[in-house]
């Protein structure tokens, strides 16, 4: 067999194999995609200044992804907004809620 030539057999599985590379990185860390699969519990872990939780709330966005946010007092007393998203690639930003003098 000539080396450039290349069979169906071997077209499939190198095809199958970058599809199951794409799909295992596209949820790896997305919320609970995971647990859902039998894969144990998602973690996400607490800001290093946690003391408290506040509130947790959920909500879509229009393209599916689920965005979590965690309001928390901080170690200092200050309370604070930390979001976390489906893709480990989004962006997540996080809010300071202070008292005007």
């Amino acid at each position: 067999m000539n080396s450039k030539n290349i069979s169906i057999k071997d077209f499939l599985l190198g095809f199958l194999t970058c599809l199951c590379i794409l799909l295992l990185s596209s949820i790896a860390g997305c919320g609970r995609t995971l647990s859902r699969l039998g894969l144990g519990d998602e973690k996400l872990n607490l800001p290093k200044d946690f003391k408290s939780m506040v509130s947790v709330s959920l909500h879509k966005e229009n393209n599916g992804d689920t965005v979590k946010d965690l309001t928390y007092e901080t170690l200092d007393g200050k309370f604070r907004s930390v979001e976390y998203r489906d893709k480990i690639w989004h962006l997540e930003g996080g809010i300071t809620w202070e008292k005007e003098n």
